[in-house]
Parts: C-alpha cells; structure tokens; sequence
C-alpha cells in the first residue's frame, strides 16, 4: 500500500504488505461485465439493491456462497487489476504492481503500489490534456468506482474478507476518485461529485482499533478518529504515528472520555522542568492581582531574565489598551498549573519568558516577510508581557476568582498572541517532522481534547494569532493550514489527508461567527459539535465556557445571586434563548441526562456526553426552527407530530398470544400509517445505556400512556413512495389532556417527553409482507370460524358455559385459529409475495405477522399535525 501516506518519522515502518492472490489474471476485457467471464462465472453485478450503493440481494447471496480464497482471489483480480487497467489503460502495467517479498527465509508475491501515484499524476495531466488513450469518460470512471464500493459494501463478504486486501482495494478506490475529481475538475464535491464519498467506512472498526491500539493510542483518541475522519490517508498516516512513549496511562479510558489528563486537584504538584531541578517557586500578589482586575483591566507578567535562575524576576503590570502580551493555553496534566497558591518554579518561568523571546522573533519575522509591518517598525516593538492563569487568575479569594473567570474571553481575544504548551508536542522538533505530520500530531493532542482549551484556540484563530511550541520553534496555524490548503489541490498521493487536515485546522475558527459590534460568538449548534470527546476535570466549569464562548452573562452564570455551583447548567439554558439563533428546537432530540427542575427537564445536564445516535444540531437564523423557554411550562417549539395508539384486536382474543410474545421485542414496535405503509420504531438506545428520561422499555412506554405523540424534526414523515430518506428520529411525548387541547388543534400542546424514538420506514418485501398480512387479518376478522366459536365463549353464549370447560373449549378454538392462520400463511396469495420477495422470507414470518396483525399487537398513527403546531415539552 505504497500509495497511501506515511510520515517521514516512521521510516517506513507503516508499510504493510498486501498478498498477491490472485488465483488467475484480469483478462483486459471491459470492467463492468468482468464476472461473467470469470471462471465459475457470476451474472454481471449490478447496483440497485434496496438503498443507493447497494448490489441487487441476488447478486449478494451469490457472493455471500464463495469461500474466503474465492472471493479475495476475484476481488483483487477484478477490484484492483481490473479498475486500474479501465481507468488508466495504457499507462497500466501489471508487472509494475507485483513483487517478490521476503519474510524469515520465505518468499511470496505481494502486491505494490509504488508507481502508482506518479502513474495517476500522469494520467490526470493527460485527461486535462485532452490526450488520454483510449479516452474515459468522467461519468465512467464514476460507474467503475460506484459498483466497486457497491462490491464492497456486501456485509456478508465483508464479515469474513482480509482487512488488508480490503484496505488496499477500498484505498485504492478512494485514491482513484480522487484522481478523477481533479482530473475532470471537480471543484463542488457536494453537488458535482458522482463517485462515492464513504470509502473510509468499508474497514471495520476493529481493524483501526488494532492498529492504533498497538501504538499506544487512547481508546477516546481512536474514536474520536473515526468519527471525524473521512479519509483512509489519514487513517492509515496517523495510525502510523506512535504514542508508546507517553507518561500518561490510557488504562482506565473509555470510548466516551479520557481520563489521563484529568486532574485531582486536591493532590495535583507543579512540575519542574525537569526531575532534578528543585529550585524554589515565584508567587504573585493575589490581592495585587485583584485589585487590578477590579478596575477591568488584565492582570499580566512581565518576566525578567538573567543569567541565572537565582537573579530572574517577575512584575505584575494592568493591561492597556496597547499592551502586547502573550496568553497561553497549556494542559494542566502536564504540571504548568497550581491550585494551590499563584506560583510557578524559577526554571518554569525562565523557560516560558525564553519561549516568549523567540515567538516575538518569529512572528514579527513572518509580519516581514508578508509585508504586513515595516522592518523598522519591527525594531521599535514594545515588550511582550506574559498572561498565565496559573499567575493571573486568583486562587484566592472565591470573587477574585470569578472575576478572573469573566475576563477569560476576552483575555484570549484581546491577547497579541495565544501559544499552546502540550508536553506531547513539546518533545518533537519542528526539523524533524514533515509538516504533515506536525499538524496531524497536534489535531490529535491532548490540548485538543480539554474543554477550556477550545476557546483558548478558537478566538485567537479567528485572526490568524494561534502557534503551537515544539521542542525548540513555535509554529502558526495559519501556516499550517496554508499547507492544507495547497495540498487539496496538489498531489493525489494527500489529497484526502490535507481535507481532513484543512478541516481539522479551521474548525478552531469555523465555531465562531464575527461580529463586529460584540467581537466572535458562536452558536449553540456549533459549540455541541465542538465539545465532541472533550473534558474538564472542574464539572462546574462546563456551563461558564459554554456561556463565554455564546457571549452570554458570565458573571450570572457564575453566582446568578445565589452562588450555587450546583445550578450553574440551570442558569445557562435559562439566559441562552439570547445567544445567536437562540436555541435549536433539534436539542430535544439529543440523548444525554436531563435537569430535574421543572421547566428545564428537557434540557441537557452536560453536553459533554457523546452518542453515536444524537443527530447534529443545526442552529439557524429562521424563527420557526429556534424554541422558546417558557418560564415555567418547558421548551415552547413548532414540530410535527402524530399520535399514535396501540391497535386493536378482536374482544375475544386473550391480552397476548404465545406466537405475538416471541415476535414482538420490547424496545421494537411496528408502526403503521393512514396509507397503510409500515415503519419500525425503536428506542434510540437500550435502556443499560440510556435511562436519561426513562428507564422503561418502549412497549410499557406505549402501553401505560394516554393520548401519546410523537413530535419529530423531519417534514417527510410518514414518507412520500418515491422518498430515499432512511430513518427519522423522534420523542415521544405524553400531552396533558385540557378542554383547550381538544377543541382548538392550533393551540400549544403541553407535554412531558417520554423516550427518544428511531422511526424507519421498512424494507419494500418487508412492506409486501406486512400488507399481505394486513389483508389476511381482515378476511380472519371477518370468516374465521374460530373466532366466531372464542366470540361465543366470551360472550357466554356457547352452551358449554361453566368455567372449566370454556376454558378447554377457548383452548381447543384457539389451536383452530392457529390452523387457520397457517392456512392462510400458505395459501396460492401469500406464496405469490414471498416469491416476489425473492424468497427472502419464508411462511413461518407470513404466519407470524398474520398473528401479530389478528393480535393488534402494533400501533397506528391516528392523528397528524402540522410544523405549524405549538408543543411545550418538559
């Protein structure tokens, strides 16, 4: 896998060698009908299965029957020699891709794509050309790599596929869409781009976590990764880069958080520079401190060196309005703070004003060289004073303290610059690393992950006034992102890693929208994707940065007059309807714990919680998509909605036959609309994994509420026939039954929410199958002769009316109707769906929905309402 990536660190040991074994070679014919011509040929795979990039479920079973041997053997013939030979015709070689390896005195051939890339520059300069030979067509190559993805999309090939063969044909794919995206100049990769887009999710999880694992990588760390990563270069680069030699243990870190940098503060010791350094601390003034803050202004630190440690010393000075001074933003977990006392070694303060010097030489070399400052303006800078919370923000007292914290804003946007201290990054020089690897080592740092550092970053970014300290030079994010930049459109051999990095780099600054009247806020919806994986070890904090960064009233969210630490995320949803697009109505939608005061039990109790099933919030300037806080009701928005009720059943039935027992699962209802269309509605997560609003299984939710709905953000819902959406989300409400409600539609629906639903319409044979069972349920209803008997029985009209023996009797009617019910499972009518079905389902699940139908064991939509409709959700 030559062709994907590696940093320059490794030294090649991120090479992985992909065996040849191909067990005959490509025939040179035309791609798309090469399994008919293979030996023990297949029909000619087409896409068009029951989603977009899906193979007819024919032409997956046939795959699914061939062996391990048999099915690598074809894909890489087929996948890999074949798409290169269609796509690059003459300049394709197979000799070029094929070498010998040696490994403990055996040898094999594997697979090599060392020429690759310089073959593919070659073939996009000559499709930009116009002198490519034989000529390909862009809506071609497209098809090629559509049913390529397609190929290796089918699970049950999947499941049992070597990871690595997979890794090179699914690489190769994404690195010929790139090819042909730039080839064919494909700028709008949204809206122009017809290959597929999602060759990094053909790997399964467990592969990455193996390879990332091994290298010392944090469980949170990796999944972050995937989460965020669209692209298999960079999979494969930073799975290269090794973390074995970090002091930190990941031991105790799950998939949710990283818990070795949080910080127990009542036992936390300052580091020195190094283990033998003993010198003795410098502490600040606090009372100095908060004077100076008293009067509005930044407490900073100007740093006097020496020659020795012994003759350094510091000052404290107030800021105004000229003053130039850094502030930085540093991992606690790395020894740079102190709760205990504003204090800081010798040998610390020495290295952070040497790291100052050398910053202020940088950035005014670079201000130079863009020609954004005069050289002998350079010369006459005044000094660069220093701003550390470690030293400026209180320990003592509490009101100090929270002034300090009012003023964190605008210590970072004010600051002349902002320079990250992360141990991690520290101990690699800036020389020795490709500047790949130099931005792909800080995305993946533990200053990316802490809370207080995503403002630290985002307000100096947005002017291009953030570095990041090596081991012995301070480099910029604008630099870095220039370099993203250039390489989008440059190399096909990083096309994807600088999208990744480009995206990466500019998500400091993407959270915040500039304003120039208050100076950058972000948005809600904005700051939930930002916290993504994110931690604090002071809990309380969350809702004070939060607030910061949506430009709300830090000084209420801290004391907000009763000082109760406790109340602080109360007081954030009760001022943020005032933040930029206010609050999204989305957020009810998002699972997490919930508030226990009334009127904010919809809201979030943290939002540093992470699901793979919350739904991104979309925060947006249209009044009909933001909510309003009532002051005491709840969340007031505009949604759609229906309600739904369980259906019902003949009178004679008993509450739940044994058959509906087996089929119905607890936390899985089947949904049916006015149309008769089916959907499946389930909770969107287990109850061991969410009990936020509910402990209850979705069934004892249904059963045990009255006059229930479900409100849910999408408007194509129930869906249109010809609709491609695959799921909704949704929450179940309960609305309080008031003589208002049930003489005005339009009025606002007061409600409690009750759990948080996935609503998916069926598969199109699954639908086949439930109508079937709908109309055979109704031909039972109205003709069965057990039934008339168990109606007889329950009515006491059946001449045999004493206890035991209707009892016998309603026992030997209801083995009747299960006859009766197989009877018509199988009849000449239910074989035709399940022949049309393509034999997918067999009679034994006719039969069983024929039952569950008969049972009305499943709910029916009853009533619709507009997004015009008003719910108060609490």
């Amino acid at each position: 896998m030559d062709h994907l990536p590696c940093p320059a660190s490794t030294s090649g040991k991120g090479r992985i060698v992909v065996p040849y074994v191909c067990e005959e070679q490509y025939d040179g014919g035309d791609f798309m009908t090469y399994p008919s011509r293979r030996t023990g040929s297949l029909p000619n795979l087409q896409a068009g299965g029951l989603w977009p990039g899906q193979l007819l479920y024919s032409h997956q079973m046939q795959l699914a029957s061939l062996s391990n041997q048999e099915i690598n053997s074809f894909y890489q013939t087929w996948l890999f020699f074949g798409l290169i030979h269609e796509i690059l015709g003459n300049l394709y070689v197979a000799e070029d891709l094929i070498y010998t390896c040696e490994d403990a005195g055996h040898y094999s051939k594997a697979i090599s794509t060392c020429k690759l890339i310089i073959v593919l520059d070659e073939w996009v300069a000559r499709v930009q050309a116009g002198t490519v030979d034989p000529p390909v067509t862009y809506a071609h190559v497209a098809q090629c790599l559509c049913l390529t993805h397609a190929a290796l999309s089918v699970q049950a090939v999947r499941s049992h596929f070597d990871p690595i063969i997979m890794l090179s044909l699914a690489s190769l794919g994404q690195t010929l869409t790139y090819a042909a995206n730039k080839a064919y100049n494909i700028t709008d990769l949204v809206q122009d781009n017809k290959c597929p887009r999602t060759w990094c999710l053909l790997l399964d999880g467990d592969y990455w976590h193996a390879r990332f694992l091994a290298h010392g990588w944090c469980a949170t760390e990796i999944k972050l990764i995937l989460d965020t990563t669209i692209s298999l270069q960079t999979l494969h680069f930073v799975a290269c880069l090794d973390k074995t030699e970090s002091e930190q243990s990941h031991q105790g870190c799950g998939l949710q958080q990283c818990t070795a940098y949080q910080n127990d503060l009542s036992s936390y010791q300052t580091q020195h520079i190094s283990r033998e350094c003993n010198c003795e601390e410098l502490s600040i003034d606090s009372e100095a401190v908060y004077n100076i803050l008293k009067t509005g202004a930044l407490p900073l630190i100007r740093v006097r060196l020496d020659q020795t440690l012994r003759e350094l010393s510091i000052d404290i000075v107030a800021s105004q309005s000229s003053s130039r001074y850094v502030a930085l933003s540093h991992v606690w977990a790395d020894g740079l703070g102190n709760p205990h006392a504003n204090a800081l070694p010798r040998c610390q303060l020495s290295n952070i004003g040497r790291l100052i010097q050398d910053l202020n030489m940088t950035a005014c070399s670079r201000d130079v060289e863009d020609r954004s400052v005069d050289e002998k303006d350079v010369a006459e800078n005044e000094e660069l004073l220093l701003w550390c919370d470690t030293l400026c923000c209180p320990v003592q007292p509490t009101e100090a303290k929270h002034l300090a914290l009012e003023y964190m804003y605008r210590t970072y946007r004010d600051a002349t610059h902002v320079l990250v201290l992360d141990a991690s990054l520290r101990q690699y020089s800036a020389e020795s690393l490709d500047i790949d690897e130099v931005s792909m080592r800080i995305l993946t740092s533990p200053w990316m992950r802490r809370l207080w550092t995503l403002q630290e970053g985002a307000l100096p970014a947005v002017t291009n006034r953030l570095w990041f300290q090596l081991a012995h030079k301070a480099v910029s994010l604008r630099e870095l992102r220039i370099n993203a930049r250039d390489k989008i459109f440059s190399s096909v051999s990083r096309m994807g890693l600088a999208l990744d990095m480009f995206k990466g780099l500019s998500s400091f600054a993407d959270i915040l929208l500039k304003d120039e009247s208050t100076g950058p806020r972000a948005s809600l919806g904005k700051v939930i994707d930002a916290l993504h994986h994110r931690s604090v070890s002071v809990l309380s904090d969350e809702p004070l940065l939060i607030g910061s960064l949506l430009g709300l009233d830090a000084a209420h969210i801290l004391n907000g007059g009763d000082g109760a630490v406790s109340l602080r995320m109360n007081r954030l949803w009760r001022l943020i309807s005032s933040a930029v697009h206010g609050i999204p109505s989305d957020l009810l939608f998002r699972v997490g714990p919930r508030l226990a005061e009334p009127g904010l039990r919809w809201a979030p109790a943290t939002l540093l919680t992470y699901s793979d099933v919350n739904i991104l919030i979309q925060s947006s300037g249209k009044e009909e998509e933001q909510a309003v806080l009532t002051l005491s009701d709840g969340l007031s928005v505009r949604l759609h909605g229906f309600r739904f009720s369980l259906a019902s059943c003949e009178k004679c039935l008993p509450p739940l036959h044994k058959r509906v027992s087996q089929l119905v699962d607890l936390s899985n209802l089947w949904l049916k609309d006015d149309a008769g269309s089916w959907y499946l509605i389930r909770r969107r997560l287990p109850v061991e994994e969410d009990r936020s609003l509910t402990d209850k299984t979705l069934a004892e939710i249904v059963q045990g509420g009255k006059n229930m709905w479900v409100i849910h953000p999408g408007s194509e819902f129930p869906r249109q026939p010809d609709s491609k959406a695959l799921s909704s989300v949704g929450l179940i409400v309960e609305v309080e039954n008031t003589k208002e409600a049930e003489e005005e539609v339009t009025t606002v629906k007061k409600t409690h929410a009750k759990l948080h639903v996935n609503m998916a319409p069926v598969q199109q044979s699954m639908q086949d199958y439930l109508a079937a069972a709908a109309t055979f349920s109704a031909q039972l209803a109205s003709a069965s002769a057990a039934l008339r008997k168990l109606a007889a029985i329950e009515n006491d009209l059946d001449e045999h009316s004493s206890s035991s023996s209707s009892s016998s009797f309603r026992t030997t009617a209801l083995k009747e109707l299960e006859s009766e019910i197989h009877q018509m499972a199988i009849n000449e009518d239910a074989k035709e769906v399940i022949v049309a079905s393509g034999n997918k389902f067999g009679f034994s699940l006719m039969e069983d929905l024929i039952t569950m139908v008969l049972w009305g064991e499943y709910v029916s939509m009853t009533e619709m309402a507009p997004r015009t409709q008003r719910w108060c959700v609490d």
